[in-house]
């Protein structure tokens, strides 16, 4: 009997030990940051600014120029002017439209802004209704004042946003912060082919299991067609005061992100 208790009490802090190093493990990853952090950061940075890219490119343009004519035809527009408002609805096809860059809309788009387009600043709201980027689900909204011509004598659109972005998976990114795109090429013309943005900005993330992260452009992100992610500038990830850099890259159109975790260990993030 004796013998027995002893084996008995040595399981058992064998099992002791074993959930002690299991629950240290994840207490570790729970305070680092990680691939799959920076992964959602990424695809959901990526669908977001998309969007945002469409209402800069066609939002503006009150529906009779050639890039508003430009749509695909799987999405429906709809302008209605009240008082010194206009508002533009996109109704993107419930089975999905696809978009020049390959991405793939459902859902509906409201953007609501002053008339006055000759106006030095013009300002703003963007609201999502059952929106979806490649599955990605955008709800929401943003606050924006847009400028004809900023410091560098480009358009500017500042973005104030309070986002909820939901993975096909089931996981939920909360998003609040700001973003400035400064459309640097391509604004003079009317196809939007040449169109080049250089975007800054910084955002608070708080995911669903309670993680929580800070997220800060340290290097301008460069978006240009008709490439669907972009192509370099650099991004800190703060999480529990540990810092990882993300690296876009150095300029061509690929679906990698170089992800360098505060131990200085490389990964390589991949874009569906």
């Amino acid at each position: 009997m004796k013998k027995l208790s002893v084996l008995l009490l040595l399981f058992a802090s064998s099992l002791l030990l074993q959930n002690c190093k299991k629950d240290a493990k994840e207490d570790d990853q729970n305070a680092q940051v990680t691939e799959s952090d920076a992964k959602m950061m990424v695809e959901s940075d990526n669908a977001t600014d998309d969007i945002l890219d469409l209402v800069d490119l066609y939002g503006f343009e009150n529906g009779s120029s050639t890039r508003s004519h430009a749509l695909p035809s799987c999405v429906t527009q709809t302008i209605v002017r009240t008082g010194h408002n206009v508002s533009i609805t996109w109704e993107f096809d419930a089975n999905g439209c696809a978009m020049p860059n390959g991405n793939t809309y459902q859902g509906t788009v409201t953007i609501v802004r002053n008339v006055d387009l000759s106006a030095m600043t013009v300002t703003g709201s963007v609201s999502f209704d059952q929106f979806y980027v490649n599955g990605i689900n955008i709800a929401g909204g943003t606050q924006f004042t847009r400028m004809r011509s900023n410091a560098n004598g480009n358009p500017q659109i500042d973005h104030n946003f309070d986002l909820t972005v939901t993975f096909p998976n089931g996981d939920v990114a909360i998003r609040q912060g700001t973003r400035t795109r400064e459309w640097v090429q391509g604004f003079g013309t009317p196809m939007h082919t040449d169109d080049i943005f250089l975007i800054t900005g910084s955002a608070h993330v708080q995911f669903r299991n309670g993680v929580v992260i800070d997220y800060v452009i340290t290097s301008p992100l460069h978006r240009e067609p008709p490439c669907r992610y972009f192509v370099s500038g650099t991004v800190e990830i703060t999480k529990n005061g540990q810092t990882a850099t993300l690296d876009y890259g150095n300029g061509n159109c690929d679906n990698e992100a170089t992800l360098t975790l505060p131990n200085g260990t490389v990964r390589i993030i991949h874009l569906p």
